[in-house]
């Protein structure tokens, strides 16, 4: 049977997922994960693919890919047969390490992609197996250095710095996320949350003060698209900034979140 063509991104960021064959486990040891994180890194520098986001468990990886299509099959092609050979060698294992070809998932909106990063660096805590800030195997202590990769400073700024992005992989922060994102027979499920009106007005008086419809509204063209990608940004639809500010339609949705 012929399989399906890959989704692209318009973004050119994915949020890619694998799996052990069978569902068996990855990484028997602390050096089968040095050596995968090792290679991720060599192979995505040599196909110019940047990482902005990853997560390693036992059976399953998932990393955030930001690069060319054809240039990210390139690099995980040359990470799984690296890896399968450095497995195999190692292990005594015969056969496939990885369950068929690897997952990719368009990610197109910023709000999407804050809620993808923290779903990968989340894994752990789902699983039982520790936190997030005290996991070794995830990005999540990287975007908390002191001068992290460039990659990962844009990232966040979209959450608002680093104490808004620990507020982000909270307990709080989880409940009030725009996206819902669940895992199904391997694929990835996303369902964003409705605002209702009234969360909406109170959200707006919360980033705009009382006046929030006249504030926006009077605001220069710059200023004014900034304030409709934030409302956009925290879950409000067109229909609801069109009746909240007076702003048209078509201007709303030419500010892409």
């Amino acid at each position: 049977m012929t399989r399906a063509g890959r989704r692209i991104a318009q973004s050119d960021i994915y949020h890619v997922v694998e799996r052990g064959a069978g569902r068996r486990v990855l990484f028997e040891d602390d050096g089968d994960r040095k050596f995968f994180l090792e290679k991720l890194h060599d192979y995505a520098q040599d196909n110019k693919v940047s990482l902005l986001a990853m997560c390693l468990m036992d059976n399953h990886v998932h990393l955030l890919l930001k690069g060319k299509m054809d240039d990210l099959v390139c690099l995980m092609r040359s990470l799984n047969t690296s890896f399968a050979r450095h497995y195999n060698g190692k292990h005594g294992h015969v056969g496939p390490v990885f369950q068929d070809r690897f997952a990719s998932y368009p990610v197109e909106e910023d709000a999407y992609l804050m809620e993808v990063v923290r779903y990968i660096h989340l894994n752990p805590d789902r699983a039982g197996i520790g936190r997030c800030d005290n996991y070794r195997w995830s990005s999540y202590a990287a975007y908390l250095k002191e001068h992290p990769a460039k990659e990962l400073e844009d990232i966040l700024d979209m959450f608002g710095g680093r104490d808004a992005f620990v507020a982000f992989h909270s307990e709080d922060g989880v409940e009030v996320g725009l996206t819902d994102i669940r895992v199904k027979n391997d694929q990835i499920l996303v369902a964003r949350k409705a605002v209702s009106d009234g969360e909406a007005v109170d959200l707006a008086r919360d980033l705009f003060g009382d006046k929030f419809s006249t504030c926006i509204a009077s605001m220069g063209k710059a200023d004014r698209d900034r304030a409709l990608q934030k409302l956009r940004m925290h879950g409000l639809s067109v229909r609801q900034i069109e009746r909240l500010t007076g702003i048209g339609r078509g201007v709303i949705q030419r500010c892409k979140v």
